[in-house]
């Protein structure tokens, strides 16, 4: 059986492209995810791993959406390998059973993590510059009055995430506040 994988890292993408290669490649079922690459716990795929079997095939639009790291692509990788389950990737025309498609699947593996890890050392470089120049980073500190909104809402039974849309603040922001753990910041 032809499986497919399908995965973005935030809401906002969308699967169009992966939807269609997967479908003209023939795959009778596709697993639809929208998590990090980069995160392990990513659910959908372990679902993927629990259900694909020996003698079927794992297809992907392209080596990166199985994984971020590595480690992560080159773990999974093996893993197909000792229970006999083909594994492909369109984008690249990888394809495991073979030892050069095995080869070229590490290779892109490192260049994806390496594109991964430039990207992350721009950012912190762009983060230093500008708390160099001043710039205050991170978001901007809430009021006493929300603090105390959050606590009252919260009291009368709304959920986290209730009080959150209530007041245009994260739920992590209501969990931080709701019982005064977290003071505000003078």
């Amino acid at each position: 059986m032809r499986i497919g994988y399908m995965r973005v890292s935030t809401v906002a993408q969308n699967l169009d492209t992966q939807k269609a290669a997967l479908e003209s490649y023939g795959v009778e079922r596709i697993f639809e995810e929208k998590a990090s690459g980069r995160n392990i716990e990513r659910p959908v795929l372990k679902e993927l791993l629990k259900f694909i079997r020996s003698g079927d095939t794992l297809v992907i639009y392209d080596l990166s959406r199985l994984g971020r790291t590595v480690h992560q692509v080159v773990k999974l990788l093996d893993d197909f390998i000792k229970r006999n389950i083909g594994f492909v990737s369109l984008k690249e025309s990888l394809d495991i059973t073979t030892p050069m498609g095995k080869a070229m699947a590490h290779i892109i593996a490192v260049f994806n993590q390496m594109q991964v890890d430039v990207q992350n050392e721009k950012t912190r470089e762009g983060l230093l510059i500008a708390k160099a120049n001043g710039k205050k980073l991170g978001r901007k500190a809430i009021t006493q009055d929300k603090i105390l909104m959050i606590q009252a809402l919260c009291k009368e039974g709304y959920s986290n995430q209730e009080v959150a849309d209530k007041l245009g603040v994260s739920r992590r922001t209501v969990i931080n506040y709701k019982k005064g753990s977290k003071q505000i910041k003078n």
